[in-house]
């Protein structure tokens, strides 16, 4: 069984170059060099609107089916869903000779389109050529937030990394357009970047990330479980912020999951938790935060991943035990804080994401507990 270890003893951060103890400007920027396959970098924002739009952007260095090529494909999507639950959605494709990202600062721009800013203040817009698009400001009401270094490794040489620098909680402004006009909007947002190494799919089996902004609180969670190659290892970041954004509770080495309730995907043909219990204990505080999904934004399929699933792309798949899906949602949480004296409870609106790679398997934590 391979080894899988969040990278965060002193010689970690020695060897990354890292400052243990703040997020510095250049961590924003540029992190791997078009040349590095299968290495890619995107920086990813979404939001839930005061009206209930939900917006998400995305921008990527490489396309999934050129990462093995040593040079960038640039590439960015746009999805808005409407509060009546109407979904709208483009993608751009450009040259890379028509693109720019720094090394050193947050400096993302494809064309016409960028995502370009600081650690306090982004800008991101997304021109609506295609009649979809935003023009957005994205304000950081907390500090970044990274799990230790930011890298989970894998493998005995540790040579496969996944990555995450988190900006959990925004205030954003400014426009979008879709429908035949150009909105106002006024919302709470996440945004993050991340750089990685390896091939999410020959590592992980699945994955439920999200952010919650709950009242005075925000919760930023990212839990992973390894595919059987790796023992199906569970990996748990998960961190809790006050209203003056620091970090409160860290609950990285210490968590479980607990499936309260699952529910058939048609388009998927795999089960899927509906409701989820998440339960931290560290430094004599107990956290329990519970999600349950309400709405599904998106749904992907091989088919919607991949294109044309042909023959052999489906053979593949087989042979390396995957069956692809993934599903974003809007869901309802509540997040309990006990510390042995006056428990706190908070609850919200929040985005998930939860992306199922491997087959149905029972080793992988999917399964309602007995």
């Amino acid at each position: 069984m391979g080894k899988v270890r969040l990278l965060d003893r002193p010689e970690d951060y020695e060897r990354l170059g890292l400052n243990p103890n703040i997020v510095e400007e250049w961590e924003h920027g540029r992190r791997r060099k078009p040349t590095e396959v299968p290495a890619m970098e995107n920086w990813y924002f979404d939001s839930i609107m005061d009206d209930g739009t939900k917006v998400v952007v995305v921008f990527m260095t490489k396309t999934g089916d050129k990462r093995t090529i040593p040079e960038d494909s640039p590439n960015l999507r746009i999805q808005i869903t409407s509060p009546d639950g109407k979904h709208f959605d483009d993608a751009f494709y450009l040259d890379p000779k028509d693109c720019e990202t720094r090394v050193g600062e947050c400096y993302v721009k494809y064309g016409e389109h960028s995502f370009i800013g600081d650690l306090t203040d982004v800008d991101i817009y997304v021109n609506p050529e295609n009649g979809i698009g935003a023009n957005l400001h994205v304000h950081s009401l907390t500090k970044p937030f990274r799990p230790g270094t930011g890298y989970i490794a894998f493998g005995d040489d540790e040579s496969k990394e996944y990555t995450w620098l988190t900006f959990p909680r925004n205030d954003v402004t400014g426009t979008i357009t879709y429908d035949g006009s150009e909105k106002e909007v006024h919302g709470t947002a996440y945004h993050d970047h991340q750089f990685h190494s390896s091939d999410s799919m020959s590592i992980i089996h699945h994955w439920f990330w999200g952010r919650a902004s709950l009242g005075d609180y925000t919760v930023a969670m990212f839990d992973i479980v390894a595919n059987e190659k790796y023992g199906f290892q569970q990996i748990p970041i998960f961190c809790v912020m006050d209203k003056s954004g620091e970090v409160i509770f860290d609950g990285t080495q210490h968590g479980q999951s607990h499936i309260k309730d699952l529910y058939w995907s048609d388009p998927a043909k795999k089960y899927f938790p509906k409701t989820t219990e998440f339960d931290y204990e560290r430094d004599g505080k107990k956290v329990t935060f519970t999600v349950t999904w309400s709405e599904e934004l998106e749904v992907r399929t091989p088919e919607t991943i991949f294109g044309q699933l042909n023959p052999a792309i489906a053979e593949k798949l087989g042979k390396m035990g995957l069956d692809p899906s993934y599903i974003r949602y809007k869901a309802d949480a509540k997040l309990t804080i006990d510390d042995g004296n006056q428990p706190i409870s908070a609850t919200g609106d929040m985005i998930y994401e939860y992306a199922y790679f491997g087959k149905a398997d029972r080793r992988a934590h999917i399964e309602l507990e007995k």
